[in-house]
């Protein structure tokens, strides 16, 4: 049985009881009156007065129970649209994948609250499509270059049999290169699909010696920079592997739009992290995007990258409960703010 014929059975019967108690009630409270008027034996004598007094009240009776019946199917039926209504919301999303579609939210009830959990779930479902089409039309974009550089060195080192061998070393390095462009690539890509960790893998860890880890690895890739460090003992809780991530694009960054043999510099104090270059710095302009997908300043892309480093920053920092900025620093280069909270 439905929920709508149990809700109008139970309403109904609820009705009908009040009905049949009412009018056994009015029946026997009439014959006091009539025989406190007329004597107690009146009825007794005259049969047909019970027929008299009876048979409305038992027509009143049935009029009320069929009354309450469709009373009963009323309220069952006018309680249960909002969720009717959800349903079919819920088929036509699922049929034609329409997330804009959202539910009336004037009822100040519980099934008013429901509505609006549902909107809620439907903002969240369009925001995540929409991020995730993104996604598809950026990496496309980004992928569509390397791959198209990679394609044609490998089709000139096989149609042309005249090439001398500086040629196809030159060709072959080349290939290499977009090859190893297209690895970076995809696996920054595959950082950016992991939203968040499960709650399990999270840990106690020394942001301090991570922070170290990551300067001397970086270090090892720039031997011209020199890294000044200051930090302080700080543990934090989060996933080892994704903060390591986040702190090598933050340093990576940092040598890579500074001078040769410049200085950067790294601060970690009560969970704050500053890294600061002295680079060419980062114009007005261009600080509110500089975390978003893909996004490369004019200074930025004659280098080498993908533009998804400070991206895949800001999601993981933002998945531990943090914050990440990014200011110009006093006099020249760029200053990387990264707050985590500290256990």
């Amino acid at each position: 049985m439905s929920l709508r014929w149990r809700l109008a059975l139970v309403s109904g019967v609820a009705a009908a009881i009040s009905v049949v108690t009412v009018m056994v009630v009015a029946y026997f409270v009439a014959c006091e009156q009539f025989e406190s008027t007329y004597g107690p034996t009146m009825l007794e004598q005259v049969p047909e007065l019970q027929d008299t007094l009876g048979w409305p009240f038992v027509a009143v009776t049935v009029g009320g129970l069929v009354l309450a019946a469709l009373l009963g199917w009323f309220t069952a039926h006018t309680a249960l649209r909002p969720v009717s209504e959800l349903t079919t919301a819920a088929h036509r999303i699922a049929d034609t994948r329409d997330l804009a579609h959202r539910m009336d939210v004037s009822r100040g009830d519980e099934l008013g609250s429901l509505a609006e959990s549902f909107n809620t779930m439907l903002d969240a479902l369009e925001r995540s499509a929409i991020a995730q089409r993104r996604l598809v039309t950026d990496a496309s974009h980004e992928l569509r270059t390397p791959l198209t550089a990679v394609r044609t060195n490998v089709e000139l080192l096989l149609r042309s049999e005249n090439l001398s061998l500086q040629d196809r070393e030159e060709l072959s390095t080349a290939a290499i290169g977009g090859l190893a462009e297209l690895t970076t690539l995809l696996s920054d890509l595959m950082e950016l699909t992991r939203a968040g960790e499960p709650e399990i893998l999270a840990e106690e860890v020394r942001l301090d010696a991570l922070v170290r880890e990551q300067v001397d690895r970086v270090a090892a890739r720039w031997p011209l920079m020199s890294f000044e460090t200051s930090l302080t003992p700080t543990t934090v809780r989060g996933v080892s592997d994704r903060l390591s991530r986040a702190l090598a694009n933050i340093l990576d960054n940092a040598a890579k739009y500074s001078p040769h043999a410049a200085n950067v510099e790294v601060r970690l104090k009560r969970g704050v992290l500053t890294v600061r270059d002295h680079g060419s710095g980062i114009p007005p302009g261009d600080l509110p995007y500089v975390f978003e997908r893909f996004y490369r300043a004019a200074a930025a892309r004659p280098k080498p990258g993908s533009g998804l480093g400070l991206a895949i920053v800001k999601q993981i920092v933002e998945s531990h409960g943090g914050t990440v900025s990014a200011a110009p620093a006093p006099g020249e280069g760029a200053i990387i703010r990264l707050a985590l909270p500290v256990s």
